[in-house]
């Protein structure tokens, strides 16, 4: 198939070192026949046998050379570590995996297939002659969400300017993209680890993008569900059922996506920061973490009955009267997302056109005050 070019024949070396490159090209080359079979399976499980294959192969010698005067240390977007390199005179990112748990090869199949939406950082192709397979990615200056909320230094000046148009706008790219995940295939297909580690931002033009796919997995045809043995995603952001019954539904990337909005809105990070919060209130909010060791008890518990103002970044206080029901309807949709209950959740579609409403009506209160 095309997918499968010829490899590559390099220059010949002088003859001292001829014994190492001819074991080096065999190993290689078995490295891209093994690749290239388990990349090819999951293009033909993703599309049904029916997609082509919109992504370059480079050789190991080009990856080599194009990250070999790279000054950039390895920048690290979830388990995936990133470094700057240049290919054909032009800036890349190259991605090379850092877990054994994730499914690079599912990882390449689906990203080739999302790479013309804005809101997925563009796979240019990839390498299959290492042990793990290499992945090209177009050049962008970005940052993670997380660093964006959480961290300190250049990062804390950059979340000031965060407003909540700003927070409005990411929310709604996040929600295209996973939308685009469940409808836009053949079977819908579950991301299972929407956090905001796997959330980039664009520095130039602040377009949020999705990154790394490797622990996705397709309903089959015609299901609703698929139960799956091996727990995969991240604990704080785990959909309850799924957590307890190893069922995988659309409403598992819902809830996750549901802690994100909170996230965005709150600027809490994990169990703990909630935790102290919550012990700032009256004795009837305290929570002891012993008592709510589910972290989706603790969500529910922190947004309880509780005003979206209280809870909302101190950032916003500036504008947050002017923004109450925006706020409060976004709270609303936070826990309908995060309901224990798959059921009581809805649909990305639906959460998707909540906040593009919400953000509508933003726009329209920012335009009617200049």
């Amino acid at each position: 198939m095309q997918f499968f070019r010829g490899l590559t024949i390099r220059k010949k070396q002088s003859s001292s070192s001829a014994s190492a490159s001819t074991e080096r090209r065999k190993k290689e080359q078995n490295y891209y026949l093994q690749n290239g079979s388990a990349v090819l399976e999951e293009f033909l499980a993703l599309c049904d046998g029916n997609c082509r294959i919109p992504i370059r192969y480079f050789t190991a010698t080009e990856i080599e050379n194009a990250i070999k005067h790279s000054e950039n240390k390895l920048e690290q977007y979830s388990q995936v570590g990133i470094v700057t390199g240049s290919l054909d005179n032009r800036l890349v990112l190259a991605g090379f995996n850092r877990s054994c748990q994730l499914n690079i090869y599912r990882d390449i199949a689906i990203t080739a297939q999302m790479s013309h939406l804005k809101n997925v950082l563009r796979l240019v192709g990839c390498c299959l002659e290492f042990e793990e397979p290499v992945m090209v990615y177009e050049y962008v200056d970005a940052v993670t969400l997380n660093d964006l909320l959480y961290e300190k230094g250049d990062y804390h000046k950059t979340r000031e300017s965060l407003s909540w148009g700003k927070r409005l706008r990411i929310a709604n790219e996040v929600a295209s993209a996973i939308v685009f995940l469940h409808t836009g295939f053949t079977t819908p297909i579950i991301h299972r680890d929407i956090k905001p580690h796997k959330v980039i931002i664009d520095r130039n033009s602040g377009v949020a993008k999705i990154v790394d796919f490797s622990l996705s997995i397709s309903l089959p045809p015609g299901e609703l569900e698929v139960q799956d043995g091996i727990l995969c995603g991240t604990f704080w952001y785990l959909d309850p059922e799924y957590a307890s019954l190893g069922i995988v539904t659309q409403k598992t990337d819902v809830y996750s996506f549901g802690v994100l909005l909170l996230q965005l809105l709150t600027g809490n990070k994990s169990l703990d920061s909630m935790q102290s919060n919550i012990e700032k209130g009256n004795a009837m909010d305290r929570v002891d973490s012993t008592t709510y060791p589910n972290p989706s008890i603790m969500v529910e518990h922190y947004i309880k009955e509780r005003d979206a103002i209280d809870i909302s970044d101190p950032l916003l206080e500036q504008h947050n009267i002017e923004i109450r029901q925006q706020l409060e309807d976004y709270l609303d949709l936070v826990k309908r997302c995060t309901s224990s209950k798959g059921e009581d959740r809805p649909y990305m579609i639906h959460v998707a056109r909540e906040l593009c409403r919400i953000e509508n009506c933003f726009r329209a209160l920012t335009i009617g005050q200049n």
